[in-house]
């Protein structure tokens, strides 16, 4: 009786690992920025390039300003290739702009570039 108690509660173990392993959830996406200047003048055009985890060829990333509280999503937007993305950007005003790029609930981190 003992025997097959414990084959019982191994079966039941062996079975809940497999089911553990097969309902971990998938890490989270992640976006990685870089800009290819950090300081511009009025009008240049700057890269913003990256690589992606975790989000499919096709998907599309859009860079988003800082504006005051809250991002604003601008017009430039790439779609990811092999992993990357690549996208331009022109400024059309004076100062320090704070950008970032997003993907649905995956956004990189801040990435400053100054505009005289």
């Amino acid at each position: 009786m003992r025997i097959a108690t414990v084959a019982v509660a191994s079966a039941a173990l062996v079975a809940a690992g497999a089911i553990a392993a097969v309902a971990a959830p998938a890490p989270a996406p992640s976006i990685t920025v870089k800009a290819s200047a950090t300081a511009v003048k009025l009008g240049d055009v700057v890269t913003f390039a990256g690589k992606v985890d975790g989000l499919k060829d096709g998907s599309k990333v859009t860079l988003q300003v800082k504006d005051g509280k809250k991002w604003v999503s601008l017009p430039a937007t790439a779609k990811v290739a092999k992993g990357a993305y690549k996208l331009d950007d022109k400024f059309d005003k004076k100062g320090v702009e704070v950008l970032r790029v997003k993907d649905g609930s995956a956004v990189s981190k801040n990435v400053s570039v100054t505009v005289r």
